[in-house]
């Protein structure tokens, strides 16, 4: 099974949301820093790169599981969870570690995978707009 196929669709994120997601972690930071809420803006950072490690492993488990072509779906299921498992275990130590000031991990964490939600939903909009 090949990823080039004109049917198939491309996986992953775009690299625009790492850079935006870059960019924004560098201007949340800057902000909170001068506001005197370092913390929060280097845990927002730190849920933005929880976001980015999940994309990634995400995206290595999808080609890993179709490569041979008849994905066992319980078998990626399963490593997805634990994945998932992981990525919520680390924000949870971080959010109970820094109590208050730990949520913008999570916060980062959501705001991450809006972008990428969004880079992925706004090219099958436009080919929907086409139809």
């Amino acid at each position: 099974m090949t990823t080039s196929g004109p049917l198939m669709v491309p996986v992953g994120t775009p690299r625009r949301v790492f850079v935006v997601a870059l960019i924004l972690g560098g201007v949340v930071l800057a902000a909170a820093s001068l506001l005197g809420y370092a913390l929060i803006g280097g845990l927002f950072v730190v849920g933005l790169a929880l976001g980015v490690v999940n994309n990634v492993m995400t995206v290595r488990s999808i080609l890993r599981h179709t490569e041979h072509g008849d994905p066992d779906r319980k078998r990626y299921t399963k490593s997805a969870l634990i994945r998932l498992g992981y990525i919520s275990l680390i924000a949870g130590v971080f959010v109970v570690a820094f109590r208050g000031a730990g949520i913008a991990v999570l916060v980062g964490l959501a705001v991450f995978h809006l972008l990428a939600s969004l880079a992925s939903a706004l090219p099958l909009l436009k080919e929907f707009r086409k139809v």
